[in-house]
């Protein structure tokens, strides 16, 4: 009898282990890099798994592929082109990282960059932002999560957070776009005490500066979503 009760619970323990494996690895990292005489390519390139739409998923995991395929087919084609030219003095790069900024078990936020360098002072990167409903499936819009009059209340943060920095912005273009802009439109990540939004290289300030991106608290906008834990 006791056998049958240890057999029982190292049985118990081994079932919470995998689905806390599972849970785990809702998000994983697939990681590869390859070198040639012309371009070097690292990748560690974000891969949903265990969802419980599988659709969902498989459509998304594609959609990101489809983009990190394409994004390393267009900077290996122009270092070809200028290999074969005889302007190529260096190996290009392709360089795709994933940075999770928010996870547990019903939601995770995420940052896929795209760094490329063929040639000049610097390379040059570029972003897309994923917003992932795990428990019911689905993208996270901004409407998602915010009230209609939040909209004020985030560009009045940002506005002041450029006027408090303005040496570091092309301040006048900068206020201008955010004050005119469509805020559904503008790549967002979600943290655990507020919402971040980002902005390309040279879209409101010099390289120098880097890619600006400012966060609005939950405290400022009166609420938060239902999957942000304590």
């Amino acid at each position: 009898m006791k056998r049958f009760y240890v057999l029982g619970v190292l049985m118990f323990i081994g079932i919470i282990a995998v689905f806390s494996t599972m849970r785990a690895q809702n998000l994983e990292l697939v990681k590869s890099s390859t070198k040639d005489s012309t371009i070097t390519i690292e990748l560690s390139m974000p891969r949903l798994n265990y969802l419980k739409d599988k659709t969902f998923q498989d459509n998304l995991n594609s959609q990101i592929e489809s983009n990190v395929k394409n994004f390393v087919q267009q900077v290996r084609d122009i270092a070809t082109q200028d290999a074969a030219g005889g302007v190529q003095r260096v190996p290009y790069e392709a360089n795709v990282t994933t940075e999770v900024r928010y996870q547990n078990d019903e939601f995770v936020s995420f940052i896929v960059y795209y760094y490329q360098f063929t040639g000049g002072a610097h390379g040059i990167t570029t972003f897309d932002t994923y917003n992932v409903d795990l428990k019911n499936c689905r993208l996270i819009a901004l409407a998602d999560i915010i009230k209609q009059d939040d909209e004020k209340i985030i560009k009045d943060s940002i506005l002041k957070s450029i006027e408090e920095k303005k040496e570091e912005f092309f301040e006048e273009d900068a206020k201008q776009l955010v004050t005119n802009e469509d805020l559904s439109k503008r790549p967002f990540v979600i943290e655990k005490d507020g919402i971040v939004f980002k902005y390309n290289h040279y879209e409101i300030a010099p390289y120098s500066t880097g890619m600006p991106e400012f966060k609005v608290t939950w405290t400022e906008l009166g609420s938060r979503p239902e999957f942000i834990k304590e």
